[in-house]
């Protein structure tokens, strides 16, 4: 891939503490291409989200639940693995570039042992779709598409260890136009094998799955031919750092460990908050939050690119030893991430039923995805702290208690006070359980603005060693190492 050069000063140096609107540009500059994989990450899914819809409502109802039990599955690993970027982002302020690289090959060892775990889950899948009850069409689309799609664990593991790497030593422009080529893989590969075009079977719902499957591979091959470029060797090692670690593989579990658990049950609520709950009312009420969750999208994915920056730059001040240029980082993302998600509580509230009605001609449909969205749009300012929040922690190291409030809201406030919502508030209909969704990103956002403020992280030391000569590389210190760079 080639490299860009941006004519804008970009180098910062720890020592600095630039005038507030200067730190929001600096954010911005870095955010952008991190901003961009995020919304190119919700074009791959929405990409296979429209062409199954059209094969109709039962279609529309499964795609959702079916995506969403694969990311399940994936959680743990690719949370684990997210931490990668923190150990980078503090490596970089440390000026010890090459401690960074050994933890990116070890997601290639937990993404080879994800792959071979992908046989055994796919022989539980029918007795768990059983299980959750849905109509024998939706159903039987569900398992198609998991059949195929767990097949690219492995691979969307490793893709996440490379990605968490080269936003950690703030080059996010390579995830970037990795997804982008991605997304026009999946785009071409959903219209040659859901609809049967180029001479391919037609293999609807399955062919959707197959084609993500191709789209992860292409990924990974073209975020690690740039980690292997001779310019990122010569800076980070990453030719010399291959071989597995087991301190390297222990450090990415102990702190990304929370995070993927977190990640686990967070996905796991709302997988239960669809399939268990929505589709308790009708089919109709099931594809109305499968559409009201791709709009959600529209927020929450942009918000976390820009939490992205913010895991970044806090993680650079750590290593520079600056807390109080993290605090000003993290104040940053949370002015920019409020501003962008109240213009899309906006949008939500004013024109939730025309959103609904670009991906449904259903009356039914519409009338209630625009009621959930109403709801969305109440909860935005609060899921802009949370998100600002956590990504600050987690670039501080503190994963374990922000992960502990996620996992308690999301069960007790929102599945739990869900369903009591439900018993006790019959005439809400579907507006019981998004009440208690809104309560629990309130009480979220809240909890972790808190959690920040109180100012434990600051004592939290993420590399307790001097360097040393690990696996015949010399982790050398640099005598200056920008912040702040732009290329693919």
């Amino acid at each position: 891939m080639s490299e860009i050069q941006v004519s804008v000063n970009l180098s910062y140096e720890p020592d600095a503490a630039p005038p507030f609107r200067a730190e929001i540009r600096k954010l911005l500059v870095l955010a952008a291409p991190a901003v961009g994989a995020k919304f190119s990450h919700m074009a791959l899914g929405f990409t296979d989200f429209i062409f199954v819809s059209t094969l109709g409502t039962d279609a529309t109802a499964a795609i959702s639940p079916a995506t969403l039990f694969a990311f399940l599955i994936l959680c743990l690993g690719m949370g684990c693995v997210t931490s990668i970027q923190t150990f980078a982002a503090q490596a970089l302020g440390r000026r010890e570039p090459g401690r960074a690289a050994p933890y990116v090959w070890q997601a290639f060892y937990i993404g080879g042992l994800f792959l071979l775990l992908t046989w055994p889950a796919n022989l539980c899948l029918r007795p768990f779709w059983t299980w959750v009850g849905h109509p024998p069409a939706v159903r039987e689309m569900e398992i198609a598409f998991c059949q195929i799609d767990l097949w690219s664990m492995g691979l969307a593991i490793m893709c996440v260890g490379l990605e968490s790497f080269f936003n950690g030593i703030q080059k996010p422009a390579v995830a970037l136009w990795s997804v982008v080529v991605a997304i026009a893989i999946n785009a071409i590969g959903d219209y040659a094998l859901v609809f049967g075009n180029f001479g391919f079977p037609k293999m609807g719902i399955a062919g959707s799955a197959l084609a993500t499957v191709f789209a992860w591979s292409v990924r990974v091959v073209m975020m690690l031919s740039v980690y292997l470029s001779r310019r990122i060797d010569e800076q980070y090692h990453t030719r010399r750092s291959w071989r597995f670690n087991s301190a390297r593989i222990k450090e990415v579990l102990s702190m990304g460990g929370p995070i993927g658990i977190q990640w686990v049950l967070d996905v796991g609520a709302w997988f239960a908050f669809l399939t268990l709950m929505m589709a308790k009312f009708s089919t109709a009420a099931l594809a109305a939050a499968n559409i009201a969750l791709q709009f959600m999208h529209l927020s929450f994915m942009p918000a976390i690119g820009i939490g992205i920056g913010v895991n970044s730059l806090v993680g650079h001040a750590i290593g520079a030893k600056r807390p109080d240029l993290a605090i000003r980082h993290a104040r940053a993302g949370l002015a920019v991430m409020m501003t962008y998600m109240f213009a899309a509580a906006l949008l939500y509230w004013l024109g939730g039923g025309r959103l609904m009605a670009l991906l449904s001609s259903d009356a039914e449909v519409i009338a209630l995805g625009a009621g959930m969205l109403v709801w969305a749009a109440v909860f935005q300012i609060f899921d802009a702290m949370g998100i600002n929040y956590i990504f600050a922690l987690r670039g501080a190291g503190d994963t374990k208690w922000p992960s502990v409030l996620v996992i308690f809201h999301c069960w007790v406030t929102f599945i739990l006070g869900g369903q009591i919502a439900m018993r006790l508030l019959p005439g809400m209909g579907i507006h019981a359980p998004w009440m208690m969704c809104t309560l629990y990103i309130i009480l979220l956002g809240l909890s972790l603005w808190r959690r920040w403020n109180r100012g434990k992280w600051k004592k939290i030391e993420l590399f307790r060693s001097e360097p040393a000569i690990e696996a015949g590389i010399a982790l050398d210190k640099t005598e200056a190492v920008p912040a702040l760079t732009a290329d693919t």
